[in-house]
């Protein structure tokens, strides 16, 4: 049964940002992720804590947190994976805008005022900022921009749909804050599968699918920490990026607006399943590419498997993946 401790006073409150932090067995992480939040110079927040059944010392952090600072709400409840869980910090946030912080992850003081302030001035459905990646497996650290390769241009507004590169770089969805209404009004929740299983993909897509207003800022804020726990270090769930492009597609679908995207998510699909493939074990590489057969021929189908959507040697490979996928499987990588 889950359990939604609210703060005294917390009730009739309507925040400029609700932030949600979803965690699970995250102790050894989590008092830093918490002091970025709530020493942000944005006071105006509401801190959504989503206990998803820790084992470890999370919830009992999490509650001590919660005593010093009233601005934090707890949601204690089973155990139910990651789409589950931030879809009920969805329900439950009542700020003007949402934005989302991973409990092994910490941001820079003036995150949220920083992005608040550049979506109330610019009137926008989504504001992101850059960031910094902190690799523990590796010892690396990169910061992330994707203005000098053309995917987008920082500080100026866009819609999505009329700049579509934008589908293309990686979800990233916790370095940005969210128009509450525009989540709301258009359906827009994360795919319940099991543990955390790349939800964030489908969440991405539908944002910039139906936004009308988004802007990047050219500022590093947000600190994003690979781990040995981290789902992109992990190579189970074989199929768990099937489910989220099927996801996707039903979206288009259901907002009237798979034929003008329809070329967008093959190639974005074709990035994801390559990736997957490519860290597969040769256990789980023949089924999967039986199932990457048959999607690339629905995208035969739908006509964009032609030199306007891919280059001349991946049009190769798509179709003898589509024909000959079992020829396919002996070759190394895509």
């Amino acid at each position: 049964m889950t359990q939604i401790a609210e703060n005294p006073g917390n009730t009739q409150r309507t925040p400029a940002v609700s932030i949600l932090v979803p965690c699970y067995n995250v102790e050894k992480y989590l008092p830093q992720c918490l002091d970025s939040i709530i020493n942000q110079t944005l006071e105006d927040i509401e801190i959504i804590c989503l206990n998803d059944g820790s084992k470890d010392g999370t919830l009992d952090i999490i509650r001590d947190y919660a005593e010093r600072d009233g601005r934090i709400v707890v949601v204690d409840k089973p155990n139910s994976g990651y789409g589950a869980t931030m879809n009920k910090g969805l329900d439950v946030a009542r700020g003007k805008y949402i934005g989302i912080v991973e409990s092994d992850d910490f941001i820079e003081p003036d995150m949220f005022k920083r992005l608040y302030e550049t979506a109330e001035e610019y009137n926008l459905d989504l504001a992101r900022c850059l960031n910094t990646e902190y690799n523990e497996l590796t010892g690396k650290k990169e910061y992330s921009n994707f203005e000098s390769i053309g995917l987008y241009k920082c500080n100026e507004v866009f819609k999505p749909r009329e700049q579509k590169y934008i589908f293309y770089i990686q979800p990233s969805i916790w370095d940005g804050l969210y128009r509450k209404n525009l989540l709301d009004d258009n359906g827009i929740r994360f795919l319940e599968t099991p543990g955390a299983s790349f939800q964030d993909t489908s969440f991405a897509f539908k944002v910039y699918s139906v936004a009308q207003r988004v802007m990047v800022i050219r500022e590093f804020l947000h600190n994003y920490r690979i781990n040995e726990g981290s789902s992109v270090s992990s190579t189970g769930k074989v199929f768990c990026v099937c489910e989220e492009e099927a996801e996707i597609r039903r979206f288009a679908r259901e907002q009237g607006i798979y034929d003008d995207l329809k070329g967008v998510m093959a190639v974005r699909a074709f990035g994801c399943y390559k990736w997957n493939y490519n860290r597969l074990t040769s256990k789980y590489k023949r089924e999967f590419i039986l199932h990457f057969s048959k999607e690339v021929r629905q995208w035969i189908a739908d006509g964009v498997v032609n030199r306007k959507w891919f280059s001349l040697g991946r049009l190769i490979r798509l179709n003898l993946i589509a024909y000959c996928p079992r020829i396919f499987y002996f070759t190394k990588k895509i």
